[in-house]
């Protein structure tokens, strides 16, 4: 699932760009994505139905959320400066533990 979420992070950080506090939230949405589907992990691996419904209803979100972004995000300074906030959040996400 970690793949998952780093692989959509990529995409999303292709097409990025966007002002400081803006891409802040931004960011900060995605972040909050992926601790809901690490909260999912366990009761995902052991086959439960309604749990891998909502990861993939999870996923789509970040997906549309990538094509809003591609569309909000364009210039090559703002995408390296969402890719390098997308990075501090993985570094600093504890996801409530």
């Amino acid at each position: 699932m970690k793949k998952t979420f780093l692989l959509a992070i990529a995409l999303v950080s292709f097409f990025m760009v966007s002002c400081g506090s803006e891409i802040e939230n931004d960011v900060a949405k995605l972040a909050d994505i992926q601790c809901q589907m690490m909260g999912l992990e366990e009761k995902f691996k052991s086959g439960d139905a309604d749990a891998m419904k909502e990861v993939k209803e999870l996923q789509e979100k970040m997906m549309t959320m990538a094509a809003e972004f591609k569309d909000k995000y364009t210039t090559e300074e703002d995408q390296k400066k969402f890719a390098a906030a997308i990075e501090e959040a993985i570094k600093n996400q504890d996801c409530g533990k």
